[in-house]
């Protein structure tokens, strides 16, 4: 699995959609989970998509998967406005085959992604896809830090 994160994390992403020019592109470390199915893991690279509206966060999520007969499972985005101390985030279905619903070009934005201007410290998570509560699955999770400007 070692193998395999050093080479997902060698893949490029597409560049952002117009944006504020001030904010920058950060890249997460690596997510490495264990999803449900047989044998079933996940490799989740991540970089944040600058937005057009200022404090606001996206984040877009490429994810490798491997094993057979994979499970869904949720991919979240969790963050931090360490000037304000304000918290949230938000969470996408992945299907089977590690494509994560409701995200065009697998970026997550939207409700829940407003963190302000300041320093934001951002977590991506794999869950599970329980209901009502949505577990973490065993993994080691990527961190970005990143400041959004006014």
């Amino acid at each position: 699995m070692a193998a395999a994160a050093a080479v997902a994390a060698l893949v490029g992403f597409s560049s952002p959609a117009a944006a504020l020019p001030s904010d920058q592109v950060v890249q997460f470390n690596p997510t490495l989970a264990r999803t449900p199915g047989i044998g079933c893991a996940a490799i989740i690279n991540a970089e944040t998509v600058p937005q057009p509206q200022a404090g606001q966060l996206g984040v877009r999520v490429k994810i490798v998967q491997t094993g057979q007969s994979c499970e869904g499972y949720r991919v979240s985005v969790r963050w931090k406005n360490l000037d304000t101390g304000v918290a949230n985030g938000q969470s996408h279905k992945v299907d089977g085959n590690g494509v994560v619903e409701h995200a065009p070009d697998g970026v997550i934005t939207g409700m829940g992604m407003a963190p302000g201007p300041g320093r934001v410290e951002a977590t991506i998570v794999a869950t599970s896809d329980t209901y009502p509560n949505h577990h973490d699955l065993e993994q080691l999770s990527g961190k970005a830090w990143m400041t959004l400007n006014a």
